[in-house]
């Protein structure tokens, strides 16, 4: 009788064992069921958030490239005027028309700079190329010497608020329909080539976009060049427009001196003449 309670006790106890392991095992199998899930899940997540920022990035990037091309061999008016608002047909006037590559070239051959026509042609260029995102995006139009030790010409086309101080700071991102806003333009000429980065670049995401292009300068009283040229970088850099102290004082020489910006007065083109082609 007692070799029977045994068998039977015995039997319960493994039975028992039996259960307790498969039961963790199941909560062991799913324990592991549930990290993999969740893995896979933020995952997916992250992938589909780096998938939509890279697409972004493509686009935008490609849009700036595009739009520096579209710069540099566009026909423009050689006094600087915005094609859109030269006089039509019918008139007696003479206009002039010449890439505006072959203006900037013209003007460093000439007298290494840039003339007071060809920085309008490139502003008015500037605004009706970017016509789609005027009232999204700031940006910067360079040229640079290549071993980045001066720039040629630096130009900020950026939003600024005209409102109250309560109005202007109310908000990181100037909200145009909620605050009065101009697009006003600045020719800079700055004493640090590394200005752009560290005002303005840290606080903002940038699409930017850089070409050579190498100009030419000519011997004193010939019409011959010297030499092979020198190698610029042209650029153009694209950032969603933020409020930011340093932009908001370019205007003051003695806040942004390392800007030292000059506001200049560039009527945009009058939008019920038609997109500049």
């Amino acid at each position: 009788m007692m070799r029977v309670e045994k068998k039977e006790f015995f039997a319960r106890f493994a039975s028992n064992e039996r259960g307790q392991a498969a039961l963790f095992d199941s909560i062991f199998f799913l324990t592991i069921v549930s990290i993999i899930c969740t893995s896979l899940f933020f995952f997916a997540i992250n992938y589909g958030n780096g998938m939509q920022k890279q697409l972004d990035s493509f686009y935008s990037t490609d849009f700036s490239a595009d739009a520096l091309k579209v710069i540099n061999y566009v026909n423009v008016s050689r006094s600087g005027s915005s094609v859109v608002a030269l006089p039509g047909g019918g008139t007696n006037e003479v206009v002039e028309y010449d890439y505006l590559l072959a203006l900037i070239k013209e003007d460093y051959a000439d007298k290494k700079m840039l003339s007071p026509e060809t920085k309008k042609a490139v502003a008015n260029t500037l605004n009706s190329v970017l016509k789609p995102f005027q009232e999204s995006v700031d940006y910067a139009y360079y040229l640079l010497n290549d071993n980045q030790s001066n720039f040629l010409f630096l130009m900020l086309a950026i939003h600024e608020c005209t409102g109250s101080d309560e109005e202007c700071n109310s908000t990181n991102a100037l909200n145009l329909d909620s605050a009065p806003v101009e697009r006003s333009y600045y020719f800079c000429e700055p004493s640090d080539k590394k200005v752009l980065e560290r005002e303005i670049y840290d606080f903002v995401k940038v699409d930017s976009t850089t070409g050579k292009v190498t100009l030419f300068e000519k011997l004193p009283g010939s019409n011959e060049y010297e030499g092979a040229g020198k190698t610029f970088l042209m650029g153009l850099d694209i950032w969603v427009t933020k409020n930011l102290d340093v932009l908001n004082n370019l205007d003051d020489k003695t806040k942004t001196p390392d800007f030292n910006c000059t506001k200049q007065e560039i009527a945009p083109p009058d939008p019920d003449a038609g997109w500049f082609p």
